[in-house]
């Protein structure tokens, strides 16, 4: 007879990972189930692009489920995987660094919805890239995953207070950004 395993705590989850074949995949596929959609937006969101995205986000799960099965302790499951998702991002990251673009990763903008919200959503996804890196991560944790303050500094090893700040900065650079369009809008 299948338990159900929703009532179950990421923790008790991650415990039973460690367990025999069956066990350990009923975990893993509630775990997935829990937590695959904000990983796999925060690897699109700081790769901006679907293809790597994709890729990381496969290898996340991959690594969490290695990582579990070789006994790992976890105290929060949500922030572990964010940090291994975080950690292929920045490695995949730097070796682009140091290679050109292919024609195949070139993309020409496809526009299937009115002009003024894919500009308006271009000039997001802009000022968004325009923020350094620690800033841009934070805010994507934030407010495209739904990280707490706390699962933030988790994951990027840093502290709330720093985590806050970062949020802040980011907004107020993103206002900087969009002011002029939203004035013109105003119009």
């Amino acid at each position: 007879m299948a338990q159900d395993l929703t009532q179950w705590s990421d923790n008790d989850l991650f415990v039973r990972l460690g367990g025999e074949r069956k066990e350990a995949l009923a975990a893993f596929e509630e775990i997935y189930e829990r937590h695959s959609r904000r990983v796999y937006t925060y690897c699109l969101r700081i790769m901006a692009s679907e293809t790597l995205a994709e890729d990381i986000y496969q290898e996340t799960f991959a690594r969490f489920y290695t990582s579990a099965r070789e006994q790992r302790s976890v105290s929060n499951v949500a922030s572990y995987l964010f940090r291994i998702a975080r950690n292929l991002c920045l490695n995949e990251k730097r070796k682009k660094l140091h290679s050109n673009v292919t024609f195949e990763e070139f993309r020409f903008p496809v526009r299937d919805m009115p002009y003024e919200s894919a500009e308006l959503l271009e000039l997001v996804n802009t000022a968004l890239e325009t923020l350094p890196d620690d800033y841009r991560e934070s805010f994507i944790l934030r407010e495209h995953v739904g990280l707490s303050y706390n699962e933030i500094a988790e994951v990027v090893g840093t502290t709330m207070p720093v985590v806050r700040t970062r949020i802040y900065r980011a907004k107020q650079k993103i206002r900087q950004i969009l002011a002029p369009y939203v004035e013109d809008l105003q119009k």
